[in-house]
């Protein structure tokens, strides 16, 4: 019984992870360009999947998102929808041309806007 519960969670999290970077990639397409001053897309779907795994969080706590449904949307679609390696790599491409300052500012904006937003769900899922 416990490798079928292992297999299911693949499967509910490849299926979240497919809904999430199907719109993480629509973001990607539609916000980020070279006349943008930084990867606009990346930043917002890590800021969003922030916002989200922090509402999904206390909605797991409280008991309203069962496990399946959790596993879904937050190891998932948040998974999906978020992206370290992207985000790691536009930096590094920064500091590849000479763009110090950008590339640090971009690093420490999307660190500390992420965890607000994080706690942003948190605080959020309190006041419904």
């Amino acid at each position: 019984m416990v490798k079928m519960s292992i297999f299911v969670n693949f499967l509910v999290a490849g299926c979240g992870a497919f809904f999430g970077g199907g719109v993480r990639k629509l973001l990607s397409d539609w916000l980020n360009g070279d006349d943008k001053p930084f990867p606009v897309g990346t930043f917002v779907a890590n800021a969003v999947g922030s916002l989200l795994i922090g509402v999904l969080l206390m909605m797991f706590q409280t008991g309203e998102l069962t496990g399946t449904m959790n596993v879904f949307l937050a190891t998932g679609f948040c998974g999906g929808l978020t992206t370290f390696s992207t985000f790691t790599l536009e930096v590094f491409k920064y500091f590849g041309k000479s763009k110090q300052n950008k590339a640090v500012g971009y690093w420490i904006l999307s660190v500390v806007a992420c965890i607000f937003f994080v706690y942003l769900g948190i605080w959020l899922d309190f006041m419904i």
